[in-house]
């Protein structure tokens, strides 16, 4: 007969969710929308379900000084939790998407970073994020009921002053836009400075006869 029974839930995917005070965030993102609209006016004619997307290099201007100081801010407390910290990251790209109805965003990871996330300047509700299960999927009987051990996906809630952090192999997809205003976020990717100098070794250590991956 069983005598005890326990579960363990390994390898977890963490992300992470930071919301700014609501008097912050209304001062901030009004900023970030104004040089925003400067970047993308005169806006260019899209087909209809797409977006507007400005240059990547966003953390570079002096206007989104404050913002990358957030994202800054933000990957610092991640990296701090992953034990991480001593190895310091940069920003490796940052750009707005404007989201007018009916725009979405496929399903996509960001390759050759650590970090990404996204911030939502304006998220009139319903806006979410959806993350997809990274492990192979072989067998998936239907469950009486979905939860966070039985679905093959998750979501996060989108509003204005959020901003979502996760690691950047993790897939992910944003769903068409199904309010009548646009939806503006600013996307960003963040790497480790030195990375080849400083992460690409091997973990094992020959000398030490020890070997950690």
């Amino acid at each position: 007969m069983i005598a005890k029974q326990d579960v363990q839930e390994l390898f977890p995917t963490p992300i992470w969710i930071i919301d700014l005070e609501p008097a912050a965030a209304a001062t901030l993102n009004a900023q970030l929308q104004t040089e925003i609209d400067w970047l993308i006016s005169p806006r260019p004619r899209i087909q209809a379900g797409a977006n507007w997307q400005t240059p990547q290099d966003l953390h570079t201007r002096p206007a989104f000084a404050e913002f990358v100081k957030l994202v800054e801010m933000a990957a610092r407390g991640v990296a701090r939790y992953l034990q991480v910290d001593q190895y310091p990251m940069v920003i490796t790209g940052c750009w707005a998407n404007i989201n007018p109805p009916g725009a979405y965003h496929p399903t996509h990871c960001h390759p050759n970073n650590y970090l990404s996330g996204v911030y939502y300047v304006a998220a009139p509700p319903p806006t979410k994020i959806l993350f997809q299960d990274p492990r192979p999927v072989m067998i998936m009987p239907k469950p009486r009921q979905f939860s966070r051990v039985t679905a093959n996906g998750a979501e996060a809630e989108s509003k204005a002053g959020r901003m979502v952090l996760f690691p950047s192999w993790l897939r992910h997809n944003v769903p068409a836009n199904s309010t009548e205003g646009d939806r503006v976020s600013i996307a960003f990717n963040l790497m480790f400075r030195n990375f080849s100098e400083t992460m690409a070794a091997p973990l094992w250590d020959a000398t030490a006869g020890k070997n950690s991956g």
